[in-house]
């Protein structure tokens, strides 16, 4: 794989992760355009690390206060109320039922991944989704752990290709009532513990298999993390102004040069 196409790789990763268009999806797309085998899975480590800095010197702040509130209702009580004690439990109730549907599915998702039929009906779930999803009417809620539980479950549902992380879990956050503001932000948080169980369990296994980088994979990675920042901001705008409907065109027309490649 040349330093081009890593850096483009690289670009789609730091984009789409965020945006609610699949970027597992983008990325099997872009494999076979490029005509590349399987990515290498230290490249792959590499770049999903890299946008999960993003997530974090993003929300920096905001983790860092809700570690803390959490960390005090373990100790005290009174501190049980505390909106940071109800965020960790939501994090923590939706990561386990991530983890629990994602190893279910680790083996269907693995081969659709290679498969741009697959792919493509992935991308046609998620556009009708986002459709949907400019319906819900704004909630005034905070999170809570039927928060969790819901985006939890659609969390694990995504690790399929095609369908949006992003996307599903914001969706599944507004359904239970939460605030828009609040279910973007609770969609990124409840994504670290996962990128990083994923990062840490693809990074051991790249490690017995011995596999080496690509040209250019400084740079990528790099590329990744900037474009992952400017990505979030991005999308807060998005989650805030209910503007969905242009995402699910944008899918449908993904899913349309998919399965044109599946055909051919």
């Amino acid at each position: 794989m040349s330093a081009l196409h890593s850096i483009v790789l690289a670009v789609l990763q730091g984009v789409t992760e965020f945006l609610p268009v699949s970027s597992s999806g983008h990325l099997a797309l872009a494999q076979h355009l490029f005509g590349l085998e399987e990515l290498p899975i230290v490249f792959d480590v590499y770049l999903h690390f890299a946008t999960m800095m993003a997530t974090i010197v993003y929300f920096f702040f905001d983790i860092v206060g809700l570690l803390k509130e959490w960390a005090l209702g373990l100790f005290f009580r009174e501190r049980r109320k505390s909106e940071g004690w109800i965020y960790g439990w939501a994090v923590i109730l939706g990561s386990f039922l991530t983890a629990v549907i994602a190893f279910a599915l680790e083996d269907v998702a693995t081969k659709a991944f290679g498969l741009p039929l697959a792919v493509s009906c992935g991308l046609v779930v998620t556009a009708s989704l986002l459709r949907w999803a400019g319906r819900i009417p704004a909630g005034n809620r905070e999170v809570s752990l039927w928060t969790g539980l819901a985006a939890g479950l659609a969390q694990g549902l995504a690790v399929m290709p095609g369908i949006s992380r992003s996307g599903s879990t914001i969706v599944a956050s507004l359904m239970t009532g939460a605030k828009r503001e609040e279910a973007f932000r609770f969609s990124f948080l409840l994504s670290l513990p996962a990128i990083m169980g994923a990062t840490l369990l693809e990074g051991m296994k790249a490690s017995k298999m011995g596999t080496s980088l690509p040209d250019g994979w400084v740079l990528a990675c790099i590329v990744a993390f900037f474009c992952g920042l400017l990505s979030l901001h991005f999308m807060k705008k998005v989650v805030i102004f209910g503007r969905w409907k242009y995402f699910a065109l944008y899918c449908l027309f993904v899913a349309a040069l998919g399965f044109a490649i599946g055909i051919i």
